[in-house]
C-alpha cells in the first residue's frame, strides 16, 4: 500500500464513522496548551476533520481553560485525543470524568485515545463513573485499547485511528523542507522513554539525537505563555480575583489557537522533512513521517503505544518498520 492510500484508507475511515455522530454544534475541549507537538498535530488535525461538518464551533478550551459553561443538551461534548486515557497522566483523566459528570444529558466523544492503567483499582473506578453516562462515545486508537475498553467499560467503543492523519498535505506543505541532513534519532525524555543504546550501537555515520524541537529549545514566548498558565490556574481556584481568570483564560485561549499551534507545527514539520533517514520513539514523529511520505523506523515507547499503534494500522506499509531492540534486531 502506498502512503497515499494508507491516509486516504485511515482518513475516510474517521469519517465514516465520526461525522454521522455529531449531529449538532459543539465544543472541543481538553485541548493542549503545551509544546507537544504531536499533541498540537492530533489538534490540528481534529480542527480540519471538524471543518467538514455544517455545526458550529461554540467553544474550545484545554483543561485549564475550560469554564463548564451552561450548554443545551443538543451540544455535542468532544474531548481531545491522544494517549493520556488511564492512570499515567492522571490530570487528563480527572479532567474527562469531571466533564462526564457535569454533562449527563450531552453525547460526549472521546477522541481516539491509546489506554493505558496501572492500577486496577483506578480503571474500576472510572469504569464505573462512566457508565452511568447514557450517551459516552469512547474511540480507542490501536487495537489492544479496543480490546480493553470493550472488555471493562459499558459505554460505546470505537476502534480509529489518530486524528492527525486528517491533517491536509495542503497545511503541512507549507512548511516541508528539502532533506539536507542523513540521520535523525527522536528521543523522548519523559515518563513514556525507554533506552534506545542498542540502536545507537548498530547506527554507522553521522547521526543527530534530538527530540521535538520545542522540548529541546523552549522559545521564550512559549515560557512567557506556560508561566501566565499558571496564573491563570491560581487565579481561577481564588475567591476574589476568580473573573480575572475567567478572562485570562479566554485571552490563552486566542493565543494557542491563533498563533502558537501553527508555529508549533511549522517546526515539527520543519524538523522532520529536514533528515533523510529517522529513527523515533515518538508516536507522531512516526505519524508525521508518515504523512510527509517519508521512510522511518520506530522503537515501542515505555508500555508498548507505538507498536500496537503501528500493526493496528500501519503493518502494510513497507517504509515503516519496527526496531526491536530486545531481540536484537533492526
Amino acid at each position: 500500500m502506498t502512503f497515499d492510500e494508507k491516509i486516504k484508507q485511515l482518513r475516510g475511515r474517521i469519517e465514516d464513522m465520526l461525522l454521522p455522530l455529531i449531529d449538532g454544534d459543539y465544543v472541543l475541549w481538553d485541548c493542549p496548551y503545551h509544546n507537544n507537538i504531536g499533541d498540537i498535530l492530533i489538534w490540528q488535525g481534529e480542527i480540519e476533520f471538524l471543518q467538514k461538518l455544517k455545526y458550529k464551533c461554540l467553544d474550545y478550551a484545554s483543561k485549564d481553560t475550560c469554564r463548564f459553561p451552561k450548554l443545551s443538551e443538543e451540544v455535542v461534548i468532544l474531548l481531545h485525543g491522544g494517549g493520556n486515557f488511564g492512570d499515567l497522566w492522571q490530570e487528563h483523566q480527572a479532567f474527562r470524568l469531571k466533564i462526564i459528570q457535569a454533562y449527563p444529558n450531552n453525547r460526549i466523544i472521546i477522541f481516539p485515545q491509546t489506554v493505558y492503567y496501572q492500577d486496577e483499582v483506578m480503571m474500576r473506578q472510572d469504569v464505573q463513573i462512566m457508565a452511568e453516562h447514557d450517551n459516552l462515545i469512547i474511540c480507542a486508537r490501536d487495537q489492544k485499547s479496543y480490546e480493553i475498553l470493550k472488555m471493562h467499560f459499558a459505554n460505546t467503543i470505537l476502534l480509529l485511528p489518530d486524528m492527525a492523519f486528517c491533517i491536509s498535505y495542503k497545511t503541512l506543505g507549507r512548511w516541508e523542507k528539502i532533506p539536507e541532513q542523513n540521520t535523525l534519532v527522536v528521543k523522548r525524555g519523559d515518563k513514556e522513554s525507554v533506552n534506545i543504546s542498542g540502536l545507537l550501537e548498530r547506527l554507522s555515520g553521522i547521526y543527530e539525537i534530538r527530540d521535538w524541537p520545542s522540548m529541546n529549545s523552549v522559545p521564550l514566548f512559549i515560557k512567557l505563555f506556560g508561566r501566565l498558565c499558571g496564573i491563570q490556574i491560581r487565579l481561577v481556584r481564588g475567591r476574589i480575583f476568580h473573573w480575572m481568570g475567567k478572562m485570562v483564560g479566554k485571552f490563552l485561549d486566542w493565543v494557542m489557537y491563533r498563533y502558537i499551534r501553527a508555529y508549533l507545527i511549522s517546526q515539527g514539520v520543519c524538523f522532520i522533512s529536514t533528515y533523510r533517514t529517522i529513527y523515533t520513539t515518538r508516536l507522531h514523529v512516526l505519524i508525521l513521517s508518515v504523512l510527509l511520505k517519508k521512510e522511518v523506523s520506530f522503537i515501542d515507547n515505555s508500555y508498548g503505544k507505538t507498536s500496537t499503534f503501528y500493526k493496528t494500522w500501519l503493518f502494510d506499509l513497507t517504509e515503516v518498520n519496527e526496531v526491536v531492540l530486545n531481540n536484537n534486531i533492526l
